[in-house]
């Protein structure tokens, strides 16, 4: 009989174990900022109206980014160290999908009906179905990082952390077309069409710390301009006012004129800032070492915001809440 009880618990056990965790649901009438916080493992809901903290989800794998699909109700959650990626759907707080891949996941670029996945380790970019199918592998050069979309032109343009490189990759052939140098330890870019511009961040190479964006053509791949923004300019943001370069190696928010790239502001923020998401009229901050995000006014430049989150805030991102 304890034989048999014994068993029974075992099988309990692990039932429950392989049973996929709820969290708080996240209504889908909120327009909320989440945030991936990586000493902790968890993400953060904040509601953009009220800017109090929603719910906290404590996650069991090493998550260090998070991206939402076309339906604005689903989070797809990976990172460099994990070997699969999953699919939340916020309204419910419940898992909808994971599938395996190789470690080495550093970006996602999410199009109307695919994902594109670059595994930094593998030197790849996975074309998915949002199902996990592979459709398509590319193959780039060395390292790459991180991955944008400009459909101007018919490209994704993937940066590379090592080297300094960016590879051009044409749309329909899935080939790589150009490959063109930029600056050390390249981490992040902004695609600008109107002004057939990729603008080009990152931390700098050894002991040359970066204190420049570059300013490269989105036509042929040529550098066109560095423009002064200290120190490590590592992401951008646009809106119809401005240019933002966040630098988390000085704390500095700078704004720069689209036409002119001549600074027309500039903000000294948050502690160690990692990441930033435009959200309806405000720029929200990742505050890495205060553990907070940070909203500023778009129009006046000013800090009206500070947020508690969990700790280690690195990745943002902004979900609308959905029109009735």
């Amino acid at each position: 009989m304890r034989v048999r009880f014994f068993f029974l618990l075992i099988i309990v056990v692990l039932l429950a174990s392989c049973t996929p965790e709820t969290y708080t649901p996240i209504p889908r009438n909120k327009s909320v900022v989440g945030v991936v916080n990586i000493k902790e493992q968890s993400l953060s809901f904040v509601d953009y109206s009220t800017k109090k903290t929603m719910a906290t989800w404590k996650m069991k794998n090493p998550v260090t980014k998070a991206v939402l699909l076309p339906d604005g109700d689903t989070v797809m959650l990976f990172g460099q160290d994990m070997d699969e990626m999953i699919m939340y759907t916020l309204s419910t707080g419940k898992e909808k999908k994971r599938w395996g891949v190789n470690k080495g996941v550093t970006d996602v670029l999410v199009t109307k009906h695919e994902l594109l996945v670059v595994n930094e380790k593998k030197g790849t970019v996975s074309i998915m179905t949002f199902d996990g199918k592979v459709k398509d592998v590319i193959t780039t050069p060395p390292s790459p990082f991180s991955i944008l979309a400009d459909d101007k032109h018919n490209q994704w343009i993937v940066i590379h952390f090592q080297k300094g490189a960016i590879s051009f990759i044409d749309q329909t052939t899935k080939q790589v077309k150009r490959t063109v140098a930029t600056l050390d330890a390249a981490v992040s870019g902004l695609v600008v069409p109107d002004k057939d511009e990729l603008w080009i961040g990152g931390h700098g190479g050894g002991s040359d710390i970066q204190q420049e964006a570059y300013v490269h053509s989105l036509v042929d791949g040529r550098l066109l301009a560095r423009v002064k923004a200290e120190t490590m300019p590592i992401q951008f943001s646009q809106t119809n006012k401005a240019i933002y370069a966040l630098c988390h190696g000085s704390n500095m928010l700078y704004a720069f004129d689209p036409k002119t790239k001549r600074l027309i502001g500039s903000l000294d923020i948050g502690a160690n800032p990692f990441a930033m998401t435009n959200a309806q009229q405000h720029i929200v901050i990742a505050s890495y070492d205060s553990n907070e995000l940070l909203f500023v006014d778009e129009n006046t430049l000013k800090q009206t915001a500070a947020v508690s989150v969990g700790k280690g805030p690195f990745y943002i991102f902004f979900r609308n809440a959905k029109e009735e």
